[in-house]
């Protein structure tokens, strides 16, 4: 059954690229063109998927996802976003997106962005069972056991200890390094990205230890 995505929109010629290239990728596609529209067919029907722009007429696009949530409705949401800002896009995220695209976008990042929440919010993504060893400092992940060095160890546990909150790079560093160490502040994203390479299915694409552009990083397990 193909999937059904609501592309919100107010300028025609984006609404009309984003539904072409959707619909030939095998989607089916519905449109609004302002926030009050995408709100009433949110609630009329039922959508795989949400492309909700920022800046919209009648109501904004965090206006709507805003009140979807408070409404209890789940659908997952992208944001396009032409405003590449730092509290554009954590205000998003905190008032309920699974992702954001800043135009001007390719289409191809956009499908494969589309793609990674489908799958992840499908529940077709294979659930972790994820546990520090505390005997030898490693992690047993799906039952399988990963070596891991002293800082990654740390890291990861100071992760789990704040897992489901994003934590910024400043607030890693002051507790893993410490703030009176001699280390620079981009060790933060060297061991986060070692980490990746042990734990993650696809580094490109993280599903445990997630990016928050522009603030820090949160795990999900």
């Amino acid at each position: 059954m193909k999937k059904k995505i609501l592309v919100v929109d107010d300028e025609p010629s984006i609404l009309e690229l984003i539904e072409y290239n959707l619909e030939s990728n095998d989607y089916q596609v519905s449109t609004a063109k302002d926030g009050q529209e995408a709100f009433d067919k949110v609630n009329e029907q039922t959508f795989d998927l949400m492309l909700l722009d920022q800046m919209l007429p009648k109501m904004s696009g965090i206006e709507v996802l805003k009140k979807m949530r408070k409404s209890g409705n789940l659908t997952p949401v992208i944001f396009l976003t032409a405003v590449d800002s730092e509290d554009n896009k954590i205000e998003g995220l905190v008032s309920g997106a699974d992702d954001y695209v800043t135009k001007p976008f390719s289409i191809k990042e956009l499908l494969a962005r589309i793609e990674v929440v489908l799958r992840r919010t499908s529940g077709e993504q294979k659930s972790k069972t994820f546990e520090l060893n505390t005997d030898v400092k490693g992690l047993i992940l799906d039952g399988k056991e990963i070596s891991l060095t002293k800082k990654e160890y740390e890291l990861l546990e100071f992760l789990i200890r704040n897992k489901g909150i994003v934590v910024s790079r400043e607030q890693i560093f002051d507790n893993v390094w410490g703030i009176n160490s001699n280390s620079q502040m981009r060790m933060v994203d060297i061991q986060i990205s070692h980490l990746r390479d042990k734990i993650e299915q696809d580094t490109k694409n993280p599903q445990i230890i997630k990016t928050v552009h522009g603030f820090g990083y949160i795990l999900e397990v």
